[in-house]
């Protein structure tokens, strides 16, 4: 969501008078913006997430506007605009909790009155009367909408989360070697990335599974696991006799590095709006392996750009030995996942959204005319 905001507002301020009000402002150039800040308390959530909606629908009477385009419910002024990210009645719809394992009563307490509220603040500003037209960044995200909230399917446009092709781009073999050389990773063999936060929701124990059932016969097959999670009970579900194979990173602030150097991407998550993620992983040319989740589905097509799968170890196994068996061949996959990324630029995206904007801008000079 901060990338999307980012490259959003870096183009529109080349042609608009852009005011952001949030309770920061973190772009790579706020030169011509206006900002105007919200101090709200950082915790507990459920207080920050009231209070923000409180003073930022107060402040916004005295901005003047031709277009009010939020992310997400968050205020209660009728608004031209809001982009998508996160469905909440969609995710619990869809199954959605917070594992509760190892999360103490006071948590688990914050996170589920922080998930009331940002349903109830949905019911309350997804409604045309109160904003005109939303943006989802997914299929997925745009079907959660029209089943939850009272829109006609030409109120909900769509308006998915771009890729830098140039940052995250295909590393010969020259190039990955080099990489993994820089980064103690293994020269050769086979590298498998994991990568992402939230390691119950997006399936790490099931990628441990599956690279317990083919490792032994793939002995040059190594797993990367990249992102913040409690590295040791994770560490302690890989074969004794595997466990040298497996590296976990922890964060990383150059994903496309680690892209680079690998080979194959595997994300079994159960539940994703957009899975930025795994575009960027068709970006740098990887064979995929993930579930049907938001995004992903409007990208991945099973057996002709990449492998979509049950939520299963089994299934990630038995994708991993036909990539393994016949590399060669699977390649391609990765030169079509990113033939078909290239179509979603941040560029692409901006005119998209510009599209959205003076068709909007349109319909209010017809309105006024009759």
């Amino acid at each position: 969501m901060e990338i999307h905001l980012n490259e959003m507002i870096m183009r529109l301020k080349e042609d608009y008078n852009v005011t952001v009000v949030a309770s920061s402002l973190n772009v790579t150039n706020p030169e011509g913006i206006k900002f105007i800040k919200i101090p709200v308390i950082k915790r507990p959530v459920p207080l920050r997430l009231i209070l923000f909606s409180i003073f930022a629908s107060l402040r916004l009477l005295f901005v003047k506007r031709d277009i009010l385009h939020t992310t997400g419910a968050i205020v209660f002024n009728r608004a031209d605009f809001s982009t998508v990210h996160y469905c909440h009645h969609g995710y619990l719809k869809a199954g959605g909790t917070r594992a509760d394992s190892g999360v103490s009563r006071f948590r688990k307490w914050n996170s589920d009155i922080a998930s009331f509220i940002a349903r109830t603040m949905e019911r309350i500003v997804y409604h045309p009367n109160r904003t005109a037209k939303l943006l989802a960044v997914s299929n997925r995200v745009r079907e959660e909408i029209l089943a939850d909230f009272p829109y006609a399917p030409e109120q909900v446009g769509y308006l998915p989360n771009g890729v830098d092709i140039d940052k995250f781009t295909v590393y010969e073999s020259e190039a990955k070697k080099v990489l993994r050389q820089q980064y103690g990773v293994p020269e050769d063999g086979d590298i498998l990335l994991f990568m992402g936060g939230d390691w119950p929701r997006k399936g790490l124990n099931l990628v441990i599974e599956a690279f317990n059932k083919v490792a032994d016969q793939f002995p040059e097959l190594y797993l990367l696991v990249v992102g913040k999670g409690e590295r040791e009970p994770y560490y302690k579900m890989v074969q004794p006799e595997h466990q040298d194979r497996v590296r976990f990173t922890g964060k990383q602030s150059e994903p496309q590095l680690w892209f680079g150097m690998s080979d194959i991407f595997v994300f079994p998550s159960s539940y994703e709006t957009f899975s930025l993620v795994v575009h960027e992983a068709a970006a740098a040319g990887m064979v995929i392996i993930s579930t049907k989740v938001g995004g992903v589905e409007d990208l991945i097509t099973h057996h002709v750009n990449g492998f979509i799968l049950e939520r299963n170890s089994d299934e990630i196994a038995s994708a991993l030995r036909e990539i393994l068996s016949a590399p060669e061949r699977y390649r391609l996959y990765g030169e079509r996942a990113r033939a078909r990324v290239k179509q979603l630029t941040w560029e692409n995206m901006h005119r998209i959204l510009i599209g959205h904007y003076d068709e909007h801008h349109n319909g209010l000079k017809e309105k006024a005319l009759t």
